[in-house]
């Protein structure tokens, strides 16, 4: 997928690191195989990051999580929670 946005991530530590779009890609292709779930998923979460410079990284697994709970991929939702969130 082919974005072009500006997104800094801050990591725990205070660190920036650059959001790469393939990073979010990556992370839903860990928790399913299916690209239908993938696209859509990871379409409006980069939505929802559009508006966002920086962003901390707890503030982004939160939209990653809350978008699979809202598109009712729950056990997805519970799978990206106990791997990244808990």
């Amino acid at each position: 997928m082919q974005t072009k946005m500006a997104l800094d991530i801050k990591l725990n530590s205070g660190k920036i690191i650059t959001f790469l779009p393939n990073m979010l890609h990556d992370d839903l292709l860990s928790l399913t195989d299916n690209q239908e779930i993938v696209y859509r998923t990871e379409r409006l979460i980069l939505v929802q990051l559009s508006s966002y410079k920086i962003i901390k990284i707890h503030e982004l697994r939160m939209i990653i999580y809350r978008t699979l709970d809202q598109l009712r991929y729950h056990k997805i939702a519970s799978k990206y929670y106990n791997k990244k969130l808990s």
